[in-house]
């Protein structure tokens, strides 16, 4: 799977910081984030093993909707 980052958080300086990458598959997005801790993770209501959840900042969710917007 290629990825390219399409939205980062600001001042991430070039490290790894929250991301929203496209993927060659047009309908597919990925996120990097902070993984939730587990006591949080468990509210999250019927979420099977295999999937995982993430922080992510607002801004770098619109600065990847606009980007997908265009893309539309």
């Amino acid at each position: 799977m290629a990825l390219t980052r399409i939205a980062v958080s600001n001042g991430c300086n070039g490290g790894n910081c929250p991301s929203v990458h496209t993927t060659d598959d047009p309908a597919v997005v990925v996120v990097q984030g902070i993984k939730l801790e587990d006591a949080t993770r468990t509210e999250l209501v019927g979420m099977p093993d295999h999937e995982d959840a993430v922080t992510m900042p607002a801004e770098v969710i619109l600065q990847a909707a606009r980007v997908l917007e265009g893309r539309a």
